[in-house]
């Protein structure tokens, strides 16, 4: 299959253009704008007590957002499944009101999903720096059809008493700057989609591979959204890369239906009725071992330990994709 070296050229010709004044809209947009600096700090002003209350709800509730003495108003929700539940923070849903950011000279791209902590110790922190991380290897994968993630550090502030709680947490752009950026739309009727309509289908089946993701459906587009792209292919974007054995969180189980006994066990989930090729895309990617592998060891704020199991982790799977060491599970 040929499909991969168009994905990837195709990929390489939209992050050399600029799309942000494309067929969306124009100008800088708030995550362009926390995305200066490699961690940015704010505010979240909330109340949180409702909030608690609201857990399995999808209620908006007003917040503020407070940066360098900057006030931006949205609103917020509590969103996902297990871990709105499970959670210390659940995650949230942030609606910025589009009339402060365009007061603020940004656009209105306002709709982002917001990944907390889960529990408030070392390890909680440990897992979003790893899962940022994730992200940002994927988009060395990716270059165009990924998600910009971005580390903030938050200072989250209960309105009802004034306490604060202050944690790591990723901002994921907005689904619809995401689209702008490589001119593509959202794709209908997409479930099931045989293999010959995707393009990139291989490279992601061997990426959640290699980072140790079964927690993701190509036929149901979970944990993954489908875009379709101007030459008339559709791409699967991934996301939610908790629950891998690459993050390896305290919480993460693994999934005993597809073989897993601990997170940490690698499947390759294959859900096409088509055989898959995976000899391009194998290469691909341990064409890219070296620049993976840097990405790990110049991690910012992530210890040492993590680096060296993380490392660890990242060569076994792409030696096993090397070797066409797996054997293929379908759901």
């Amino acid at each position: 299959m040929k499909r991969f070296f168009l994905t990837s050229l195709y990929s390489l010709l939209i992050s050399c253009a600029v799309f942000a004044s494309g067929a969306g809209k124009s100008g800088s947009s708030l995550f362009d704008h926390w995305m200066t600096d490699s961690n940015t700090s704010i505010e979240l002003h909330v109340n949180f007590d409702s909030l608690e209350v609201y857990r399995k709800k999808v209620d908006f509730m007003p917040a503020k957002v407070v940066q360098d003495g900057e006030v931006l108003d949205l609103e917020v929700a509590v969103r996902g499944k297990f871990r709105r539940s499970a959670c210390a923070m659940p995650p949230l849903k942030l609606k910025f009101a589009k009339d402060g950011l365009r007061a603020a000279g940004l656009n209105t791209h306002n709709d982002f999903k917001l990944v907390t902590h889960c529990t408030n110790d070392e390890a909680g922190q440990d897992a979003l720096l790893r899962e940022q991380l994730a992200y940002e290897l994927y988009r060395t994968v990716n270059p165009a059809a990924s998600f910009r993630t971005q580390l903030l550090t938050i200072t989250y502030v209960n309105t009802v008493d004034g306490s604060t709680t202050t944690s790591y947490a990723i901002l994921i752009e907005d689904v619809d700057e995401m689209k702008n950026r490589i001119e593509a739309e959202t794709c209908s009727d997409c479930y099931n989609m045989p293999i010959v309509n995707v393009d990139n289908a291989e490279v992601v089946t061997l990426f959640q591979y290699m980072i140790g993701n079964a927690d993701y459906s190509t036929r149901m587009i979970r944990n993954l959204k489908m875009v379709t792209t101007p030459d008339g292919q559709n791409t699967f974007v991934p996301y939610d890369f908790d629950y891998t054995g690459l993050v390896n969180a305290s919480y993460a189980k693994g999934m005993p239906h597809l073989g897993q006994t601990k997170i940490t066990d690698r499947v390759l989930v294959w859900e096409f009725s088509d055989a898959p090729d995976f000899g391009d895309a194998a290469d691909y990617l341990v064409s890219l071992k070296d620049t993976l592998l840097n990405q790990v060891v110049n991690f910012d704020g992530l210890a040492e330990a993590s680096k060296k199991e993380m490392t660890k982790y990242l060569k076994s799977g792409l030696r096993q994709i090397k070797n066409g060491a797996f054997e293929i599970i379908s759901k």
